[in-house]
């Protein structure tokens, strides 16, 4: 890592020392040790071909200008849904309990993160930076009310490093609902370094949906990692219309038989967003199913990223997965970079993978004008039919209306 940036992230670790290391988190300062002898990404990583971090975060973000402030100005209860549920606050990536609105029958604690393996450096700077991993726990056969969780991030006074830590706990047949949503304030740069793991039990059921729409100056790496044991389900739904860099990278590791997992995202992109999905399926036991839509529309200068990995172990017979990733490129200047993989050591699946990125189909087009509808109207009517199928998971019927008029809006101005 470059030594101006060693520097500053060891500066900040110093300067909240007491914090760091106080309640036996040592470990802290062992992950920080691990990050400090690793770089960033750049492009002669294979995993980061195509967004290079370290490029990226050099250029506009500067860890000698960051801010540890935990006090804003914001109304946290003004953002919240209007829905009966659980609603849990974070910011600049802490959890704050005193804020949040909890039902009963639902553990959420902060705890100590102590695993000492570091996947990579961003696994690591979230160990280091994140004062209280906090633990969701709802208890078997229990139904509970949704989880809404917003992350605030104010940077009116500096730049914010924000390193928000979770671990959710789905016990047997239970059904847990989960909506994030990150709302920023704030001219100066946010860099977003977000670690959720999800561990769901036999028979349980998690869905999480998340809508990332940022200002330019907000820069996120977000590493989701699901653990499913037998007959459980995970959904996830992901919908990025803008920031200046959104990495996802969302790992399942299916565990037990019949499990099943759908995985379902719309990057629909202008100006210079950088949206990258990296994904992983790994498939370990008989009779377990996947399925995988991204869908992409980008104009201007934009630039998409979708790299699926789809994993069928020799134990994996009888297992279904499939995969596509399917774009419209708007703009002569506009990039999408692709590459569905698919790797089976069984011979008794059904599985497929494809991508496919073009152009508005004309023939459409002219269908539509030909019936008196205007181009403009007729372009916003093909790609929202285009974007509509990525809906199909969301739980909520009122973020399936805000996601629709996200698209309109972007569509038809």
């Amino acid at each position: 890592m470059d030594i101006s940036v060693i520097n500053s992230i060891q500066d900040q670790f110093n300067k909240n020392e007491a914090t760091y290391l106080s309640s036996s988190l040592s470990h802290r300062k062992s992950a920080l040790d691990f990050a400090l002898l690793h770089d960033f990404p750049g492009r002669k990583d294979e995993e980061y071909k195509y967004t290079p971090i370290n490029r990226i975060l050099k250029k506009n973000f500067d860890f000698e200008k960051i801010v540890t402030s935990k006090t804003t100005a914001l109304h946290f209860e003004d953002h919240f849904y209007k829905l009966k549920g659980n609603h849990l606050v974070f910011l600049n990536g802490n959890y704050l309990p005193a804020r949040s609105e909890l039902l009963n029958d639902v553990c959420c604690q902060s705890a100590t993160d102590s695993d000492q393996s570091f996947k990579d450096v961003f696994d690591a700077l979230n160990v280091a930076f994140c004062e209280d991993t906090l633990k969701i726990e709802v208890s078997e056969n229990y139904r509970p009310q949704p989880f809404f969780i917003y992350y605030f991030y104010d940077s009116e006074q500096g730049q914010v490093f924000g390193n928000p830590n979770i671990q959710i706990t789905a016990h047997s047949n239970t059904h847990i609902q989960i909506l994030e949503k990150t709302i920023s304030t704030g001219i100066h740069p946010v860099f977003i370094n977000k670690k959720v793991s999800v561990d769901v039990k036999a028979n349980a059921e998690v869905n999480i949906t998340k809508i990332q729409n940022y200002k330019k100056h907000v820069f996120q790496v977000y590493n989701l990692e699901v653990n499913q044991d037998t007959q459980s389900k995970f959904n996830s739904n992901v919908y990025s219309f803008a920031g200046g860099l959104i990495r996802n990278n969302l790992s399942i590791n299916q565990l037990g038989e019949h499990c099943e997992s759908h995985m379902h995202g719309l990057y629909l992109i202008t100006g210079h967003t950088h949206v990258d999905n990296h994904t992983a399926v790994n498939h370990t036991q008989p009779h377990s199913y996947s399925n995988e839509l991204y869908k992409g529309i980008l104009d201007e200068n934009s630039r998409a990223v979708f790299n699926g990995k789809i994993f069928v172990r020799p134990e994996a017979q009888k297992t279904n997965a499939f995969q596509s990733n399917q774009n419209i490129n708007l703009s002569d200047e506009a990039s999408i970079y692709t590459k569905p993989q698919l790797e089976i050591w069984a011979d008794d699946v059904k599985c497929s993978h494809g991508c496919t990125v073009g152009q508005m189909d004309e023939e459409a087009l002219f269908y539509l004008r030909a019936r008196g509808i205007g181009k403009n109207q007729a372009k916003a009517l093909i790609l929202i039919a285009f974007a509509k199928q990525s809906l199909e998971y969301i739980p909520f019927e009122f973020v399936k209306e805000e996601i629709d008029t996200l698209i309109r809006k972007r569509l038809i101005g």
